[in-house]
């Protein structure tokens, strides 16, 4: 088997912090009691401080660590190329999966598409469209870190976007279906996770789907966010 993962941004969402506009900050619209004697605070006794200086030590050694293993990460070379039924390309190459002639016309049924696909609490982000047909739907979970979505393809193989080394990378079966996964970085964090799964292959018929999702640290989450927009298992 083979394992992979990517680098990842952590969104003020994930870290649950919300900014709200508001017309009027004055004194006025939110008047300021003034204590007549602030309440009175114990100082932390050394026996706390003393307790506190582990878990502050832990956390360092955590980060460094982590840094540590980001750096063996990139230092190994890149994995590109075949890869059971994907094909490994790497970020920014200009590959695409469904070519599509100028010019360019929205799909604006979404809804109506094969590709569509609704999960509780995610929210349609973008429509990629071709002549006025849809051929790619995305979605933002609404966790804040975790992204899906549902492409045609018209092969013979599915172009990964991928940029991690080969022992990131792994052939798996999600619902029956070729499934290729990148891995997190073993002991990093916050590490992004990936999962692309064939739902069907081209015909002259029609083109091939695949499904993907993408989150943070472990690829479990991805794997049932794909089987739950597949339908071969319920939402995570």
């Amino acid at each position: 088997m083979r394992r992979a993962v990517t680098a990842t941004v952590v969104s003020l969402a994930f870290l649950g912090i919300a900014f709200v506009g508001c017309e009027d900050i004055s004194e006025e619209a939110f008047p300021v009691e003034t204590a007549t004697q602030a309440p009175s605070q114990t100082p932390a006794t050394a026996a706390e401080i003393t307790n506190l200086t582990p878990v502050v030590g832990d956390v360092e050694e955590a980060i460094e660590r982590a840094k540590q293993a980001q750096a063996v990460d990139d230092a190994k070379p890149r994995f590109r190329g075949e890869l059971g039924d994907f094909n490994v390309v790497g970020p920014d190459t200009g590959a695409t999966h469904y070519p599509c002639p100028e010019p360019h016309q929205p799909g604006t049924n979404a809804e109506q598409s094969e590709l569509y696909f609704s999960l509780p609490g995610a929210g349609i982000g973008m429509v990629g469209s071709c002549q006025g047909t849809v051929i790619s739907i995305t979605a933002d979970v609404g966790d804040g870190y975790s992204m899906i979505g549902r492409s045609y393809f018209l092969g013979p193989n599915v172009f990964v976007f991928f940029d991690a080394p080969a022992d990131r990378l792994e052939l798996m079966t999600i619902g029956g279906r070729p499934a290729l996964a990148e891995l997190g970085i073993p002991g990093g964090l916050l590490t992004t996770t990936q999962v692309v799964v064939i739902e069907r292959f081209p015909s002259e018929t029609a083109p091939g789907i695949f499904t993907w999702a993408q989150s943070i640290d472990e690829v479990d989450r991805a794997v049932r966010l794909v089987e739950a927009i597949m339908g071969v298992a319920p939402g995570p």
